[in-house]
């Protein structure tokens, strides 16, 4: 399932960057550097020499480079794109999504590369980054190979769009580090004809794109608050396995359940009922608040282990059939991060976008209303574990990190 949500949020003077930038971007291949020299060099020698072959020769080089931006042009005139984002993006593993490439006009364009332009991380632990990759300086002619952190966030290639079709390219979208990200827009470019020169074109097109802390196994921490915990009676007939009643049989159902004494008291046949048992409710207390007033690498780093065991806590709670609801504390400027988040990706987008605090912060506090229980279970968890009361759990990261191994 792919996401193709629009959103308003923009970069800090984006507004006016859009006056500003100019409607196509030019830049020198490392081929087209070693062209433009030779032009230079062919062009000085005609006019010191007079040779008309040199100027012929000249003339051929600067019809080559005029005709190669009108070329490009073309190409790129009539292009259109959207993407298609993937419903759920978790990081450090990749997830597919697609660039919708359309071709309104005429004509076939050729050799067209589509990318992700200037995303930048508006939550998480790294707010305020840019994962634009580098400009190179346009005299440099030597280019080293290019590193991770230079390469767009998602790019694919199409070698020919006909005209009047849309052309889908796979991609995918692949971040280190939990947290909102805005893509501002889509970058189309082409080295159509020759390779000297990539032009290139920016379609602005803002979306939000929320990536999920990666999701650590916690099975034997499951197990634990369940034997602290256990289930609850409901008053009512189910799979448990108190007795809870008899009623009459009826046709088709098992007969292992029939109460033979009181079937031969009754002389008619009657079943045993049991009193069905749920699981309690569980309301995760996330304590995102550092140990001292100032926020340390070392506890930040180790507050990012934390997550990702927290994220597989909550997948485990409910694939063990527990109701999970995850409050945490809030930064001063989004109090909504202390409101109950219900189903599972709420949980996680809460969990992409929280923050480490300093000590001072608001510390999380249990919601009033529930999901439906009237005493649901506290499982609280910091870096601290405090001493658990009746109908609580209390935890700390290094408790979870035990699970995997993974002691900081």
């Amino acid at each position: 399932m792919l996401n193709t949500t629009d959103v308003s949020a923009s970069p800090p003077g984006d507004s006016r960057r859009a006056w500003l930038r100019p409607p196509r971007h030019l830049a020198l291949t490392t081929p087209g550097k070693f062209f433009v020299l030779m032009t230079l060099a062919v062009g000085f020698g005609a006019i010191n020499t007079g040779n008309n072959l040199l100027f012929l020769l000249l003339g051929m080089m600067l019809s080559l480079i005029v005709a190669s931006g009108l070329l490009s042009e073309a190409v790129l005139r009539t292009l259109r794109v959207k993407r298609e984002l993937p419903a759920r993006v978790f990081a450090g593993e990749p997830a597919a999504g697609r660039f919708i490439l359309e071709n309104r006009g005429r004509w076939p364009s050729l050799s067209i590369e589509v990318a992700e332009h200037s995303p930048f991380v508006v939550a998480g632990p790294q707010r305020g980054r840019s994962l634009a990759p580098p400009r190179h300086a346009w005299w440099k002619f030597w280019r080293t190979q290019t590193n991770d952190d230079e390469r767009p966030l998602a790019a694919a290639y199409c070698l020919r769009a006909d005209a009047a079709r849309q052309t889908a390219l796979a991609t995918h979208y692949e971040l280190p580090v939990r947290g909102a990200y805005l893509l501002p827009g889509v970058q189309i470019s082409t080295r159509f004809p020759f390779g000297f020169f990539e032009k290139s074109r920016e379609i602005d097109q803002a979306q939000r794109l929320i990536v999920y802390p990666r999701s650590r196994p916690t099975s034997t921490r499951v197990a634990h608050i369940h034997q602290q915990l256990g289930d609850t009676s409901q008053s009512r007939a189910g799979r448990g396995e108190d007795f809870f009643g008899l009623r009459d049989y009826r046709d088709g159902e098992d007969q292992r359940a029939i109460h033979w004494k009181s079937t031969a008291r009754r002389t008619a046949p009657v079943v045993r009922e049991l009193e069905s048992n749920d699981r309690r409710d569980v309301v995760i207390l996330l304590d995102n608040r550092a140990i001292g007033a100032v926020v340390t690498p070392g506890e930040q780093q180790h507050f990012e282990r934390g997550i990702e065991h927290v994220a597989g806590l909550i997948e485990a709670l409910i694939a063990a059939g527990y109701r999970t609801e995850l409050v945490c504390a809030p930064r001063p400027d989004d109090q909504d991060a202390a409101l109950p988040a219900h189903d599972l990706d709420a949980m996680l987008t809460r969990l992409a976008l929280v923050e480490l605090l300093p000590a001072s912060a608001q510390q999380p506090q249990p919601p009033t209303t529930t999901l439906g229980s009237a005493s649901p279970a506290l499982v609280r968890i910091g870096f601290t574990a405090h001493p658990s009361m009746e109908g609580s759990v209390s935890l700390s990261f290094d408790d979870l990190l035990t699970d995997s191994q993974e002691r900081a």
